[in-house]
């Protein structure tokens, strides 16, 4: 894989001495969740659990190596496992999951996992990664997508409180227009981050993405009805002056340098990127509300469970144990604090939700709201076939917010994507 890196030759001495006779553990994982991360807190974190590990496990050796980003990971790995150039242990993506356990090298951790340990974590979290009652991944955070404001922005604006109806918030954005700011930015690239926030909208609706066989029903009947009502809602916004066309080629991050100067009252986004914005813009930091998107018929956008995860590769048994001893060194409450905390992770686990980083954080405490008061909290399907359903929602974004595709043309050219992907993978 010609994509990946190793670590910096700073870190090399201390953290990659490897002592004689030690077990080498080749650990992947995309930048930002590594000791190379951008993000100065996330980086500490890894690089001082990494060094304290291998401290404490002097018989085992640690050798990072870089993902590529977005949408080429995955397939970085279905290559590398075609050509059994795996590493023993991975972050892993909790949508990626279902594709890697078709490839028959990602190792159950039932056996390793004990149930004990396993209680403490959200039981959707874990039933997610479990097929066929094999548990292959271990999810240690969530990331919450929805929208963002500005506490002093809001009630400049005449605001109190946060919009929970879709007239509230048609008043917010029309008082955010008058005022001259873009009212709303919604992620709409081509990537996944679109598809999570459409997806929201759309079980907020009612729709369902697949059904019990994981066979794609997303524009069948009602389905069908929710997802054309969600790309409707996109291109209402635009009619209404509320949301520019621009946001088609911008991803969560693109948008938030007009979330810190003000000219977005508004941004959807997600609360893994907390962290990064109060380091962008520290005087964000106490001043940040969110909402999920009210909907016109009176629902609200779904939470979503979903985020990262470990998962083991190495088959032999002195390696898989290995493999083992890091993930649940990374699991201990404590260490998956740091994590979680310095990323702004939300946790799958209680008892990380009871430690004060979270407990104690009015921000983090109305993240947990929002879930708890959720009529329908739902995971992204756990089936192969959701990466392809994934790219097919979001690549019809665009032509939905500049006019050139109708919302029920897009239900329709999702469908023909994906049933030709569906078909393809059930001739594999």
């Amino acid at each position: 894989m010609s994509t990946k890196w190793t670590i910096a030759a700073a870190l090399a001495g201390t953290l990659l001495a490897s002592p004689v006779g030690a077990v080498e553990l080749t650990v992947w994982a995309q930048t930002d969740l590594s000791p190379s991360a951008s993000l100065g807190p996330v980086a500490e974190a890894f690089t001082e659990l990494y060094a304290r590990f291998q401290q404490e496990n002097p018989d085992i050796t640690l050798k990072y190596e870089i993902l590529p980003g977005g949408t080429e990971a995955l397939p970085s790995l279905l290559t590398a496992a075609s050509v059994g150039n795996l590493p023993d242990v991975a972050i892993l993506d909790s949508f990626w999951i279902a594709r890697l356990v078709e490839t028959g090298h990602l190792q159950p951790l039932n056996d390793l996992w004990t149930e004990t340990a396993r209680a403490d974590v959200l039981p959707a979290a874990v039933e997610s990664l479990t097929f066929d009652g094999k548990i292959y991944a271990a999810m240690f955070s969530n990331a919450w997508r929805g929208v963002f404001y500005r506490t002093d922005q809001m009630q400049a604006l005449g605001f109190d409180k946060a919009p929970a109806t879709w007239d509230e918030f048609l008043a917010f954005a029309d008082k955010a227009k008058a005022s001259g700011v873009k009212p709303i930015m919604i992620p709409g690239a081509n990537t996944e981050v679109t598809t999570l926030h459409l997806i929201s909208t759309f079980w907020g609706f009612g729709g369902d993405l697949v059904d019990a066989s994981g066979k794609p029903i997303f524009f069948e009947g009602d389905n069908g009805k929710a997802l054309e009502q969600t790309y409707a809602l996109y291109r209402d916004l635009v009619d209404r002056g509320l949301l520019g066309t621009d946001v088609s080629t911008m991803d969560e991050k693109a948008l938030r340098p007009f979330f810190y100067t003000g000219e977005v009252a508004a941004i959807a986004n997600t609360s893994s990127g907390l962290q990064q914005m109060y380091s962008d813009a520290p005087t964000l930091k106490g001043n940040i509300g969110v909402f999920p998107l009210p909907l016109p018929n009176g629902e609200r956008a779904a939470p979503i469970l979903g985020g990262q995860s470990w998962g083991i590769f190495a088959a032999d048994d002195e390696h898989k144990q290995a493999a083992w001893k890091l993930v649940s060194f990374m699991l201990d409450p404590a260490n998956l604090t740091a994590v979680d905390g310095a990323k702004g992770y939300l946790p799958v686990n209680q008892s990380v939700w009871a430690q004060p980083f979270y407990a104690d954080d009015p921000l983090m405490q109305q993240f947990k709201a929002i879930f708890d008061g959720a009529s329908v909290v739902k995971t992204r399907p756990p089936v192969p076939i959701y990466p392809a359903l994934s790219s097919a929602l979001s690549e019809q974004v665009a032509g939905v917010l500049d006019g050139s595709v109708s919302p029920a043309q897009a239900v329709e050219r999702a469908r023909d994507s994906v049933m030709a992907e569906y078909e393809r993978q059930g001739a594999r």
